[in-house]
């Protein structure tokens, strides 16, 4: 293998953890910058050891411009602290092993430092510190050949250059789609966004809309004079005002969601469930059943689970019918999985219903949102779990959760 497709390999080598990087913020893009930072700095160290580690396979000639790629590396990613580090290494190498002198190694780093400092000041390009560094070693190299000339050393230390120049430019390319593909991510993610954003402003409005009509419409109508009329447009407006509320309570809900896991009691969740739905059990006069395992403990975030089995077990009371509707829940472990089932006899749902039981604002109630069961299936996700129904029209309605019991 010749000289140059040692280099050339060695770069990449070099290069490699800097890439792995790059792709893996461009997917974690909710790391937080400590992090990211403290990922960067692993990243270059490995290049360092990498770059000293497969040195062995380039003639010592070539070493010097080899092992001080991850020096330019380091400040091309503003990493001032990591590159002084590494150059400090580099130059205990090249002046104990590679005979440089140290009136040559130690001015080119401060050197390079210097110009990084000014670059960062000013708004240059990565360009500006590239040709920076390809004349800073062209000058050191060329003065540590000069001590000891001769014609053969010139030529290898000409060729180094020039071998170097190249890479470092392909670096510089390589570092500037990467970042270029980060960008283009973030802003495609701040697109969708602002664009979920916009149809969720769009379809609040629209859904606030008509309630706030009816307001007015039955206001215009209004005549304190006749009691009876004013009473039932009273109820009415009083309803309208009801369902905007619920409206924008469940709109506020669903664009916050956020989870805290801790340890939780299930059977204690439930018991404390069941003493918010009795009463409404007896108010619709459904039956109801409960039938829950023992010793249940998962890893959840308990406000957020008990608001989602509420949610669905009033959405399947307000299903039943009096006196004959019933309501069974029931609860049990399945291996490393928990798992809720709510079964009730109801007027179930048409399958273009079903289809449409997670879409936002989809509604079948007088005053519904239909945002209930949307959120309760977000958090319900937020958990890695999964949330499903299947249905009959006359013939009820089974809802499905499964939560895993560990994180």
């Amino acid at each position: 293998m010749s000289n140059i497709e040692n280099f050339i390999i060695n770069a990449i080598l070099v290069t490699f953890p800097l890439l792995i990087y790059e792709y893996f913020i461009v997917y974690r893009q909710s790391l937080k910058k400590e992090k990211i930072d403290i990922l960067l700095s692993i990243s270059l160290y490995i290049s360092l050891y990498l770059a000293f580690y497969y040195k062995r396979y380039i003639p010592i000639e070539y070493e010097f411009i080899s092992i001080i790629l991850p020096v330019m590396i380091s400040y091309l990613h503003h990493k001032p602290i990591d590159a002084l580090i590494i150059s400090a290494f580099i130059t205990e190498y090249s002046i104990n092993t590679l005979d440089y002198k140290f009136y040559v190694v130690i001015p080119l780093f401060i050197l390079f430092f210097i110009f990084y400092k000014y670059y960062s000041k000013t708004n240059r390009t990565k360009w500006y510190l590239t040709n920076i560094s390809i004349i800073l070693v062209s000058i050191a190299t060329l003065l540590n050949t000069l001590i000891d000339f001769s014609p053969s050393n010139l030529m290898i230390t000409i060729f180094s250059i020039i071998v170097y120049s190249i890479t470092i430019v392909i670096i510089n390319i390589a570092i500037e789609e990467a970042n270029n593909i980060i960008n283009l991510h973030t802003n495609l993610k701040n697109f969708e966004k602002e664009k979920d954003l916009r149809l969720s402003l769009f379809k609040i409005t629209h859904e606030i809309k008509n309630p706030l009509a009816v307001i007015k419409g039955y206001l215009s109508m209004f005549d304190i004079k006749d009691r009876e009329k004013s009473k039932r447009y009273l109820n009415i407006i009083d309803g309208e005002l009801t369902r905007t509320l619920n409206l924008l309570n469940d709109f506020l809900e669903f664009t916050k969601i956020k989870i805290e896991k801790k340890e939780t009691d299930f059977n204690k969740l439930i018991d404390d469930v069941k003493d918010v739905l009795i009463p409404f059990f007896i108010t619709k006069n459904v039956n109801y059943y409960f039938e829950v395992e023992d010793n249940i403990i998962i890893d959840i975030d308990s406000s957020r689970i008990k608001q989602v089995i509420l949610n669905i077990i009033k959405n399947s009371i307000e299903a039943c019918n009096p006196s004959i509707g019933i309501v069974k829940t029931v609860i049990f472990k399945d291996n490393n999985d928990l798992i809720i089932i709510v079964k009730d006899n109801g007027e179930g749902m048409s399958k273009d219903t079903l289809d449409k039981i997670m879409t936002p604002f989809h509604t079948t109630k007088d005053y519904g949102t239909g945002l209930g069961v949307s959120l309760s299936n977000e958090i319900i996700k937020a958990h890695k779990g999964s949330l499903s129904y299947s249905s009959e029209l006359k013939k009820g309605t089974i809802c499905k959760i499964v939560l895993p019991l560990k994180n």
